[in-house]
């Protein structure tokens, strides 16, 4: 054999072992990707073969019920209809968009923007409109089959039985909005694109105890998608009953008061435990109005109303507390020795004067030689004045901070004004060392100046000033059950501090303010009642803007108080004007029977800040 012919055969030879090798290299490529797909990968398509063929549904859960302390319904659920619809469907099927517009009152980029966001969510789904009206219902249905990937589902609505009342304290529900569903918001919770969530109120500051718990449903679907039949079903768990103190009865006479009024606040609280048991803030807004996404007309319109209805003139509003200030100032000139029981001061003719200011007395021909009592009982400003004078300022504000005034309660709702306490500091810091004179002094020991309160915090100081100087944290949750009205978080005793106070002074200062009522010369004498002693005092304070403020605050009975009452009603000009809402309101509660007062003439009141 030739040399060629053996190179020839050792090269064939070679090529046959390459493509052996090759074959046994893409042999065994083969065989491991099938051990992978049979062995390692069989659970991963399984699940998509699986999905192919299953769909799930995620049922949202009912919101918990919010109801006053005897079980009547502030908040509830309604049955109502919501289009949702498939993320893909503006790419798979974008000519359905300008019909689905058109029934839902949108424009179909609004609808494929939604559907954007949520595909970026991971969402299968997204709701257009949560609250379709019967005629949106019967149309879409009607047109369901050339609808592809559009579903109407039932869920349950949040609705607001008594309308405005006590909307400032319920609050309301809104929207989830995609900042909140960011990794930093509530993306790790069970919130998705569309949800409720508590936007305000007792709503919001109680979301986790409301909401409830999703259910689902996974359903078997055919080759179109359409659903055959329920394979699992895990039903929802509604969320919790939250009960309030609130009275609805009590709290609806205090509204309608105030609502006649106009625009003011008020709060009757328990004496003994810091519950609230009625509270209203005027002018109110309907809570109904800002459910499933809020009308923007309406919303401006809230906004920019003068009167403020969204304002919770309850807790964030402040006011000059006015003579309603006054027993506080009383307690401190008898604790310090600044008067005594019998201690008469100069005389009241109608003012005082301190320099080239007059201050005036609301009572031009005046009230003569008054005790502590009795200065009470007729407001006296010119008797203010000068324990105020006596005091100063420092002393004053102490005795106003150990009441809890320029401080937050601490009531379970959110946004409270602590309002504000002036003392030498403070005056040294506004006005600089020297440059503030006795005129400031003055002016707050009769409640005026740069002192403020809110008609929350002034309950509470006359709730300490009827049970001996106990001064409770107010709150708005009596207790929480569960869906099947099992017990979670029972009602418990109110924490709070004990107002450090003088008995004997203190003493002094509730029989001044028994006598504003059943004295022959109180400043409220005429809203007494014949079946129960009753204690109180009227303000009147000096507003830059139109009429005086009027301010009422008391406590029942006279002897060991239940209940402590703080009223507020802008531009009411005087206190003995409002004093028969409180009447009204012990009525009520006492369940006395009395006839409720006409409006008649004024009685006499003591005025606004003195003026040059």
């Amino acid at each position: 054999m030739s040399r060629w012919n053996v190179d020839s055969e050792t090269r064939r030879a070679g090529r046959v072992r390459r493509m052996a090798a090759l074959s046994a290299v893409l042999l065994a490529i083969l065989v491991l990707r099938l051990f992978y797909l049979q062995v390692i990968a069989t659970g991963g398509y399984l699940s998509l073969s699986r999905d192919n063929r299953f769909r799930e549904r995620r049922i949202l859960a009912p919101r918990g019920l919010i109801l006053d302390r005897r079980g009547r319904i502030l908040a509830e659920n309604q049955a109502a209809c919501e289009a949702t619809l498939a993320v893909r469907v503006p790419e798979r099927n974008p000519e359905i968009l300008p019909i689905l517009a058109g029934i839902l009152g949108t424009d179909s980029a609004a609808i494929a923007g939604h559907c954007a966001r949520g595909a970026e969510e991971g969402l299968p789904r997204v709701i257009l409109h949560r609250d379709l009206s019967k005629e949106q219902i019967l149309v879409l249905e009607e047109r369901l089959p050339a609808l592809p990937g559009l579903r109407l589902e039932d869920w349950a609505r949040r609705s607001y039985p008594q309308g405005p009342l006590a909307a400032h304290l319920l609050g309301y529900v809104g929207e989830v909005d995609e900042d909140e569903l960011a990794p930093a918001g509530l993306g790790p919770r069970r919130y998705r694109l569309g949800d409720d969530i508590g936007r305000a109120g007792v709503e919001k500051v109680y979301e986790p105890l409301l909401r409830g718990h999703d259910g689902k449903e996974l359903f078997l679907v055919n080759a179109r998608g359409a659903a055959l039949e329920t394979v699992e079903l895990l039903p929802p768990s509604a969320g919790n009953r939250l009960y309030l103190t609130l009275d609805l009865t009590l709290t609806a006479c205090l509204d309608s008061a105030l609502a006649f009024w106009g625009a003011g606040a008020g709060v009757v609280m328990d004496a003994r435990t810091g519950e609230l048991l009625a509270a209203a803030s005027r002018p109110a807004f309907d809570p109904n109005d800002l459910i499933g996404g809020i009308d923007p007309d309406l919303w401006r319109s809230l906004r920019e109303d003068p009167a403020r209805p969204l304002f919770n003139r309850v807790t964030q509003a402040t006011y000059s507390p006015g003579s309603t200030f006054k027993p506080l100032v009383a307690l401190a000139a008898l604790e310090e020795g600044v008067v005594a029981e019998n201690t008469l001061l100069r005389p009241c003719t109608g003012g005082l004067r301190l320099g080239r200011r007059f201050f005036r007395c609301w009572d031009p021909a005046g009230h003569g030689r008054l005790a502590v009592v009795q200065a009470i009982a007729q407001s006296c400003d010119v008797y203010f004045y000068q324990a105020g004078e006596q005091l100063g300022i420092d002393r004053m504000a102490r005795v106003a901070r150990r009441f809890g005034l320029g401080a937050v309660c601490g009531l379970d709702l959110a946004a409270e004004a602590r309002g504000l306490v002036p003392d030498s500091q403070w005056y040294d810091r506004r006005f600089g060392r020297g440059r503030w004179t006795s005129g400031n002094v003055w002016n707050v020991a009769i409640g005026q100046g740069e002192l403020l309160v809110s008609c929350l915090q002034m309950a509470r100081v006359y709730t300490a000033l009827g049970n001996g100087g106990f001064l409770p944290v107010p709150r708005l949750r009596h207790h929480v059950e569960d869906e099947h009205g099992e017990v979670l978080i029972p009602f418990s005793p109110s924490r709070g501090e004990r107002a450090r106070a003088d008995a004997a002074a203190l003493r002094l200062v509730r029989a001044g303010l028994e006598e504003v009522l059943h004295g022959e010369d109180g400043t409220a004498r005429g809203s007494q009642l014949a079946s129960l002693r009753t204690a109180g005092k009227t303000g009147t304070v000096q507003n830059p803007h139109g009429p005086e403020h009027a301010w009422f605050c008391g406590y029942a009975p006279a002897d060991e108080p239940e209940i402590a009452v703080a009223l507020i009603v802008e531009h009411g000009e005087h206190g003995s004007d409002i004093a028969p809402i409180f009447r009204e309101l012990v009525n009520v509660w006492f369940g006395l029977g009395e006839t409720p007062l006409r409006r008649g003439p004024r009685p006499p009141e003591d005025a606004p800040e003195a003026t040059p």
